[in-house]
């Protein structure tokens, strides 16, 4: 085979680096659109279930009947909507819906489980409590609070330091350091067990936000091959 012309590698390296970029923001934006949906329905179902509009069935009847009326759809099991519910009640604190907007908090949780059977209802849900709403003026977010890097976080990775973290400090730590290094859920176990936030100290100033080379767009790109993203993505 012909030696490729330094021109012909110049040209490889660059495509590549291009393709890889481009993978990495799709996979960012999806997750963030999975994210936005699970905290969504997180809220829902908090708002339905905690109070007891619903039974103690409910979570299994709702999955069971997704799966009929969505075939192939996958991520939305029972454990998992309880996954999504503790998704949305450990962190609602730091999402504020202004009081002074026309869909109110108190709106989205007079709904009932009958409504889930109209779109219309639906497509309120979807404009209510997901993330991507959070960047418009219906939301406030708590200080310190970085957006970025969450949404730049697997579901698995959340649910991680969800339930092995705590204290509100030490889980942005963890989320940082996924988001900006760029961990997979199998390093963020290591980490967590290893008690790195205590070993290490306080929240670092600085973190890497660009992908600088073709090896760290590769860690990036994978650290989104995440179990519920996959699923989300092939569901749809």
């Amino acid at each position: 085979m012909q030696e490729m012309s330094n021109n012909y590698l110049d040209a490889i390296g660059l495509i590549k680096s291009a393709i890889l970029k481009s993978r990495y923001r799709a996979a960012a934006l999806a997750n963030k659109e999975l994210l936005s949906l699970y905290y969504g329905i997180g809220g829902y179902i908090s708002a339905n279930s905690r109070k007891g509009t619903w039974g103690t069935n409910a979570l299994f009847v709702i999955s069971s009947q997704l799966q009929k009326e969505l075939p192939g759809l996958r991520g939305f099991s029972s454990p998992n909507l309880k996954k999504m519910r503790i998704f949305y009640e450990e962190w609602q604190e730091d999402f504020i819906i202004q009081s002074n907007r026309s869909l109110l908090m108190n709106d989205f949780r007079q709904m009932t489980s009958d409504d889930l059977q109209s779109i219309e209802t639906m497509h309120v849900l979807d404009r209510s409590l997901l993330m991507n709403d959070l960047e418009l003026q219906n939301f406030t977010i708590s200080d310190n609070f970085p957006l970025q890097h969450f949404l730049k976080v697997g579901f698995t990775h959340h649910c991680e330091i969800i339930y092995n973290v705590k204290s509100r400090e030490e889980r942005l730590f963890y989320i940082q350091k996924c988001a900006t290094e760029f961990w997979s859920v199998e390093t963020l176990q290591y980490h967590l067990k290893s008690n790195l936030y205590k070993n290490q100290g306080k929240l670092p100033n600085n973190f890497q936000t660009t992908i600088s080379d073709k090896d760290l767009q590769r860690k990036a790109l994978f650290s989104f091959k995440d179990e519920y993203l996959l699923d989300y993505i092939n569901s749809g």
